[in-house]
């Protein structure tokens, strides 16, 4: 068993556009001579416009040229300053985040679900890849990177050569350049091409001195294949890097037990079974009790990275159940657009106090196990609400009423809005199963 107390919890992307500033500027001429004056006087000042604007038009991005990219010359481009051109292409704004937005410090990012969420970025941190780097038939001296940004519910792989870089947005492991050659999935650039767009523009320098190295990521040599996947230890490290509430969090708040769980082939939404996928092979999930402390579904990757999926720990919108359609796209959303990450890299305090959720001896609670089914009480109720409901109750938005005991046994309480209409009420059985109503006392859902 595992303990968990707040729920969680992004693979990799790059994004650019270029924009070109100009300068107008206004002249006029003053003077008291002969007309013909006045006529040469102006002409001189159309004259000169013409000039200024026409200088203008040439250095096209005045304020973002004049040599001031930084890049010496073609021979001697570094890294940083190839991925800050690439940066600045408008064929990849759509994919990657953009010098623009690494300019300004944030950007726009879309979940498998289509949310779009506003993300903050200060630097690009490249973390290399010895797994990517063994890639076959890569191009000759290409080295492979994983970004820490990314638009999407997928990992950004960049690859340099002195020749071209590659941009990569995937959801899996990649152990052959084939396979992801000329695909949608990729995108090349040819450096040459970009030095003789931006070779002039003070932007690749800004852009390039906001990209990091980072630490590497490990290799299945140095890492993967030395660690057991199937240990608490792994799986504390899977814990704080989905969820990062638990990382240097105390004893005291540890008070929830985790299990680990293997759910390939198991279905997605168990209640709706001919609406829905199944989980793909090697696919975990780690739970906590109560069910408010969180749940992870991932699947390790090889290579220093988990894929999660944003599974709901309670399916309570009746669509999952009701709506087919629903269900079934949903399910394959959820498949389709796991969040790629680098592990996190635990400290041993840290993996120790989360292991220690795996096994219960953090538990305050003496009792044999045979406690796990735990007798509903006036004091527990709202502990088993909470869990089913995966969150502490909204006493922000709604008033909640004592608890009370039915002449059957059970537990029941209501709640209202502010306004004092009633909102809906709870059923709690002797196993602790709670059942959700609505204003109307309609079924809204059931669990634990």
């Amino acid at each position: 068993m595992v303990l968990l107390k707040k729920q969680f919890l992004a693979g990799i992307v790059l994004v650019s556009s270029l924009t070109i500033a100009g300068c107008s500027f206004s002249i006029g001429g003053n003077s008291d001579d002969t007309k013909s004056s006045n006529s040469d006087s102006k002409s001189e000042s159309t004259s000169n416009k013409s000039n200024r604007d026409s200088n203008n038009e040439q250095s096209g991005d005045t304020k973002d040229n004049g040599n001031e990219s930084g890049i010496k010359d073609e021979s001697n481009i570094t890294e940083q300053q190839s991925i800050a051109m690439a940066m600045l292409e408008p064929s990849l704004e759509s994919d990657i985040v953009t010098g623009d937005e690494l300019l300004s410090g944030k950007y726009t990012r879309t979940s498998g679900a289509g949310e779009k969420q506003e993300q903050q970025v200060d630097t690009l941190e490249l973390s290399e890849s010895p797994e990517l780097n063994k890639m076959k038939n890569k191009p000759d001296g290409m080295k492979f990177y994983g970004l820490s940004e990314s638009k999407g519910s997928y990992a950004t792989i960049i690859g340099v050569n002195k020749e071209e870089v590659v941009y990569i947005m995937t959801q899996s492991t990649i152990f052959d350049f084939n396979e992801v050659k000329n695909s949608e999935t990729s995108k090349t650039l040819n450096i040459s091409d970009l030095y003789s767009k931006y070779k002039d523009n003070r932007k690749v320098a800004n852009i390039a001195n906001k990209i990091e190295y980072g630490d590497p990521m490990p290799s299945n040599n140095e890492d993967t294949s030395n660690v057991d996947t199937i240990s608490n230890e792994y799986y504390a490290k899977v814990w704080l890097t989905a969820l990062p509430s638990y990382r240097d969090s105390g004893d005291s708040e540890m008070d929830a037990e985790l299990e680990h769980q293997n759910i390939e082939g198991d279905l997605l939404n168990p209640y709706n079974e001919e609406n829905t996928v199944k989980y793909p092979k090697g696919v975990q999930r780690l739970a906590g009790t109560p069910t408010a402390a969180g749940q992870v579904v991932y699947k390790n990757n090889g290579d220093g990275t988990i894929s999660i999926y944003d599974v709901p720990s309670h399916f309570h919108d009746e669509r999952w159940l009701e709506d087919d359609d629903y269900s079934q796209r949903k399910s394959e959303d959820i498949i389709n657009s796991p969040k790629v990450v680098k592990l996190y890299n635990a400290s041993n305090d840290e993996i120790e106090q989360t292991v220690e959720m795996f096994d219960g001896s953090n538990s305050n609670d003496d009792s044999d196990s045979e406690d796990s089914f735990e007798k509903v009480t006036r004091e527990n109720v709202i502990d088993k609400v909470e869990s089913y409901e995966g969150s502490t109750l909204d006493t922000d938005t709604y008033t909640y009423k004592e608890p009370e005991k039915t002449d059957d046994g059970k537990w029941g309480f209501s709640f209202e809005d502010k306004e004092g209409n009633l909102a809906g009420s709870y059923i709690i059985d002797d196993d602790g199963e709670v059942t959700e109503y609505d204003e109307d006392g309609d079924k809204v859902g059931s669990g634990y």
